[in-house]
């Protein structure tokens, strides 16, 4: 998965890459300006890193951009930050973070949650998915209805034209008739035990 690493010190930018270069295709950015262009790009990454304290944008002033941006509203943004109050926490939340990791970031607790952001992501995509197909679903029943509406001939008609149709082109069984007394036709169970005879 294409991921956004925003981070302006040169040692721990090189400690993420490290870190996440062998499982995902990384996007450097080391300003929030930087960041805050890659992630408006035709497909940009969903998934970004953000520092805390960057020249020009800060993390939390991308995440408050991309909340306020249908376009880019659901994409999963972890914050990366020296601060580590309870309230620097809730304050990044509330800025639209999803997620925060402290540093120095500790390895797998980093990839645990880019793939917790991951999982998020992909569920995102199914749930918006299945919504498609509904609305496919809901707009191919309008129109059958408007169609009956409409006067097309009903769908018992059209069974009544098949029927119609195979009874003139289909010869009928001569030694098998149902209970009834009516002879049946090709696909009958009794024609094709017959056959088989």
């Amino acid at each position: 998965m294409k991921l956004l690493i925003a981070e302006d010190d040169v040692f721990f930018l090189k400690l993420l890459k490290q870190i996440l270069a062998p499982d995902h295709e990384l996007v450097l950015a080391r300003d929030g300006s930087e960041a805050w262009a890659a992630l408006q790009r035709p497909y940009a990454p969903q998934l970004a890193i953000l520092d805390w304290v960057m020249p020009g944008l800060s993390g939390p002033e991308i995440c408050r951009r991309v909340r306020a941006s249908a376009p880019l509203s659901s994409m999963y943004l972890i914050i990366l930050t020296a601060k580590n109050s309870a309230a620097d926490i809730v304050s990044g939340l509330r800025a639209g973070a999803d997620d925060y990791i402290t540093k120095p970031p500790v390895p797998e607790e980093l990839r645990a949650r880019v793939t917790l952001g991951e999982r998020v992501l992909a569920l995102q995509d199914a749930v918006e998915t299945q919504s498609a197909l509904a609305r496919q679903a809901s707009e191919r029943e309008r129109r059958l209805r408007e169609g009956f509406d409409a006067g097309r001939p009903p769908v018992q008609d059209n069974l009544r034209e098949v029927a119609a149709y195979l009874s003139r082109h289909i010869e009928p069984v001569d030694d098998c008739s149902d209970s009834r007394g009516e002879t049946p036709y090709l696909l009958s169970t009794c024609s094709l035990e017959n056959s088989h005879s």
